[in-house]
């Protein structure tokens, strides 16, 4: 048996919203990128920041210099887990059943 999937690409700009981490994490803010529903669970690939370790060296034998910078990281969450204002729900529910 096949499992029908539907989703929804959201264009851009890409709405925000908030993404609810594991445990008392607390909340970080994301962009929504896509939403897709298969069977009964729904996830969202989101934005979210994160932090890059990077190491450079610039001659064999001599001193390497580490250090973090911020970036961004596509997280698949489940739905549950995402919110977002009432008129960016509004406008991502609109699109998702013009979609559909």
């Amino acid at each position: 048996m096949t499992e029908i999937v539907r989703y929804l690409d959201v264009p851009e700009p890409f709405p925000t919203g908030e993404l609810r981490l594991p445990g008392n994490g607390g909340t970080v803010r994301v962009k929504i990128k896509r939403i897709e529903q298969r069977g009964d669970d729904a996830w969202v690939l989101v934005e979210a920041p994160r932090w890059n370790r990077w190491r450079t060296q610039i001659q064999v034998g001599e001193q390497a210099y580490e250090g973090i910078s911020p970036g961004v990281e596509d997280v698949w969450a489940p739905s549950f887990a995402v919110s977002a204002d009432s008129d960016v729900y509004q406008r991502l529910r609109s699109l998702y059943l013009a979609a559909a």
